[in-house]
């Protein structure tokens, strides 16, 4: 009786058992695809990628003439100038000489590039067709001007805002034969066109 009660309660017991193990293995989770893997490496990074590329830098096809010689200087032979610029904190710590991307204060469905001439406070010495011959740059405005003395820039639109200002131009990485930073530097003859504000300072307290 012992032994036939040992058989009888070992054989339901080990069907049961088999049968647990049966229907869960329905439930196993399907082995990944290397292809499969590698997509989905490649979206979990997308976010960031996303953020990367609205905040920190971006490249962009420069078009249009107001910069030449500095950008474009091969555009007669259909060359195109790719520029890396800095979005992340492009309105801070602005510097004469910088080059920068901003929203036209004319159309703000255009963006324009240009250098930063005058910051505010300094005195700037227009050229036609602005109105003065010399203006104080207001507060939180730049003045901006293009590298072509036909450029389309602040002589006639004035200053603008720095919170129109996108992104801040540090390189040229196309073509390659010109790779390289973008210098922050003014010709001399705008310099002599730019009081500083702080010159201005000292000399109105020197005065």
């Amino acid at each position: 009786m012992t032994s036939r009660g040992s058989s009888t309660g070992s054989g339901p017991s080990a069907t049961t058992s088999t049968g647990f193990k049966s229907s869960f293995g329905f439930f196993r989770t399907p082995r990944l695809t290397q292809p499969v893997k590698l997509a989905l490496g490649v979206l979990s990074w997308l976010p960031v990628a996303i953020f990367f590329f609205d905040n920190v830098y971006h490249v962009s096809w420069v078009t249009g003439r107001s910069m030449y010689p500095t950008f474009l200087p091969d555009s007669n032979a259909g060359m195109r100038d790719l520029i890396l610029l800095k979005k992340w904190n492009a309105k801070k710590n602005l510097e004469r000489g910088e080059v920068v991307v901003y929203r036209s204060p004319i159309d703000p469905e255009l963006t324009a590039i240009k250098r930063v001439v005058g910051l505010e406070g300094d005195v700037v010495v227009t050229k036609k067709p602005f109105p003065q011959s010399e203006i104080v740059v207001p507060r939180n405005h730049v003045w901006v001007e293009g590298d072509d003395i036909h450029s389309h820039d602040s002589n006639y639109f004035g200053a603008i805002s720095t919170h129109l200002i996108q992104a801040k131009v540090t390189h040229i990485v196309w073509p390659f034969s010109r790779l390289g930073i973008v210098e922050k530097a003014l010709p001399s003859s705008t310099q002599r066109r730019v009081l500083p504000a702080e010159h201005r300072i000292v000399t109105i307290f020197g005065s």
